[in-house]
């Protein structure tokens, strides 16, 4: 992909935008909004989130979360195996940062998801543990259950902690220096260490820990008069400034207009389902830029059915 022709905004003016049009994580705003509009029970939402998790498409997941039991990991595993056509008549999608969930090893890892778990909403329950929304639980405790499971590494251990707190109301303790274990935003973080101090393009701190520690302290500071989608419940903490680094970083280096994530995922992803599955549609409908009700009580969401 070459370099995009758009202007590039500071970080601060970014991540405002970022958080202002809700395209800092326009996959959380779409789950909460189903919720809050009653068009999915939670179940169906953990569904989703696993069915994501395994092959990060929000289409398809949408399509596989319809399903429930014997029939949700039929289609996950068929999703996985990349034989059949899917219903668009082509191959199954999955996005980059799930590229390697393909092969053997990818479809022995669903089935081991379906001998330990009877029904995919376990798995969900099972990694958010026994505090049962009562108590906050850590980074640290979430990622080890999630990095128990074939295929689940400490990126999408990462993404899953963010998820279970911003799109389940799960309290989760972030520390700096766990998020700030991946390349793009510690990158950010060095391009503005750089551009303050005056330094060339290849110097280092000698303290790179102090430094992002300082740099998120900054930018928490910063943004700490935004509220924190989807929830809108709380100031920026640790784990949205690390999306805004990570994603400052593609916008500095060409590709990440804003926007971007908000339009791939209701083109690219979403588009070619909505006339194959129902929750396509629902889901679509919460997309940001769509109007989604307020917060209700303290966020948190549980199926009155059950």
């Amino acid at each position: 992909m070459g370099v995009r022709d758009y202007e590039r905004l500071e970080i601060i003016e970014f991540g405002s935008q970022l958080l202002t049009t809700q395209d800092l994580d326009p996959v959380y705003v779409a789950l909460v909004g189903v919720m809050r509009k009653n068009l999915w029970t939670v179940d169906q939402v953990k569904r989703w989130l696993v069915a994501y998790w395994c092959i990060y498409h929000s289409g398809l997941a949408c399509h596989i979360s319809m399903s429930d039991r014997d029939r949700f990991w039929d289609l996950l595993y068929e999703a996985t195996e990349n034989i059949t056509p899917s219903p668009l008549g082509d191959r199954w999608p999955r996005t980059p940062p799930r590229r390697h969930w393909r092969g053997k090893k990818a479809t022995d890892a669903v089935t081991a998801l379906r001998k330990r778990y009877k029904k995919p909403e376990d798995m969900v329950d099972y990694i958010i543990g026994d505090t049962n929304f009562a108590s906050p639980t850590t980074f640290k405790s979430v990622t080890k259950r999630v990095q128990e499971h074939p295929m689940f590494g400490p990126w999408i251990g990462f993404k899953i902690a963010d998820m279970i707190e911003r799109v389940l109301g799960q309290p989760v303790d972030f520390d700096h220096a766990a998020v700030f274990m991946f390349k793009d935003p510690v990158k950010a973080v060095l391009k503005l260490w750089r551009h303050h101090t005056g330094y060339g393009k290849t110097a280092k701190p000698k303290d790179m820990d102090s430094v992002i520690i300082q740099t998120v302290d900054w930018l928490i500071e910063a943004f700490k008069d935004f509220k924190a989608p989807p929830l809108l419940d709380r100031p920026p903490n640790v784990q949205e400034i690390e999306t805004i680094l990570c994603k400052w970083s593609h916008h500095m280096g060409g590709f990440y207009p804003l926007m971007a994530d908000t339009i791939q995922i209701t083109n690219t992803e979403l588009g070619p389902w909505l006339e194959v599955t129902e929750a396509a549609k629902q889901y679509s409908s919460c997309m940001p830029g769509q109007e989604i009700p307020q917060v209700v009580n303290d966020g948190r969401y549980h199926d009155s059915k059950h």
